[in-house]
């Protein structure tokens, strides 16, 4: 039986961090490093055990400094996803698919003074939220977040 990658192993980048256990140059092959990892948690590079001897893969790599950390600049995807929110919540052509995706989620009628606060609470109940805050602590609504945007740009391809 064939070994299939799941399709987030195409999709999502994957962290994990491991030990190089060690590590050979080869010069016959044009310098082509084999590393030995030594990993103690895989995480969500689970797909990884799947692969078959050979898959091409990308990995990036970096040396970890635990006396000091480095303290860049690095949004989590969360933060990421909480502002977005608040930007999609201003777009009118967002308000006008929420409205018309989820019609039975808001109460109040959408008027044009409130188009932004009834796009607010609808998303609110759509992802199961009480404040965009949660996306970044829950993985379970940042998840439905995405969701929810790849149905906006496909609503957008067929409405505009």
């Amino acid at each position: 039986m064939p070994r299939v990658l799941p399709r987030k192993a195409f999709e999502e980048v994957a962290f994990v961090e491991a030990q190089v256990s060690s590590y050979r140059m080869d010069d016959t092959d044009g310098g082509m490093w084999r590393l030995t990892f030594y990993v103690d948690e895989i995480g969500d590079a689970d797909w990884l055990l799947h692969c078959y001897p050979k898959t091409t893969v990308v990995i990036g790599v970096k040396a970890l400094d635990y006396d000091n950390p480095d303290q860049s600049n690095i949004v989590p995807e969360g933060e990421r996803q909480l502002k977005r929110a608040g930007m999609l919540c201003r777009n009118p052509r967002f308000q006008k698919y929420i409205k018309e995706t989820y019609p039975e989620s808001e109460e109040q009628p959408w008027t044009h003074a409130t188009m932004e606060q009834s796009c607010v609470n609808t998303l609110h109940k759509v992802l199961e939220i009480e404040s965009r805050k949660q996306l970044i602590e829950s993985q379970r609504a940042s998840d439905r977040f995405a969701n929810l945007l790849k149905d906006f740009q496909n609503w957008l391809r067929t409405n505009i």
